[in-house]
């Protein structure tokens, strides 16, 4: 998925590379977002994890994340897009209102 701003002056490119990964001391996932050729470490919480569908638990962080994978990248892409540095934290704070990603 590639993201770029209009104006070219602050232009922004911003990819998902699918790479992801089990965070096992935050009990979360991590996974890689690509920002002008750099790569930006993207960590979701495991409240964000539980909070992004509640009607629709999955057995394992992993399932949710996939489940859930394109909203949390667009929560991504919004934060780095207002400035957010790696890694990108998104938390349950996060996921409350996704129906306008």
């Amino acid at each position: 998925m590639l993201f770029a701003t209009k104006n070219k002056k602050n232009a922004m490119n911003i990819t998902f590379s699918g790479k992801f990964a089990v965070n096992s001391q935050a009990f979360g996932i991590n996974f890689e977002a690509v920002v002008n050729g750099n790569s930006v470490i993207c960590s979701v919480s495991t409240d964000a994890l539980q909070d992004i569908d509640p009607s629709n638990p999955y057995d394992t962080v992993e399932q949710q994340f996939r489940a859930n994978q394109s909203s949390f990248e667009a929560i991504a892409e919004q934060k780095i897009r207002s400035g957010a540095l790696s890694p990108v934290v998104i938390t349950s704070c996060d996921v409350g209102n996704t129906e306008n990603l």
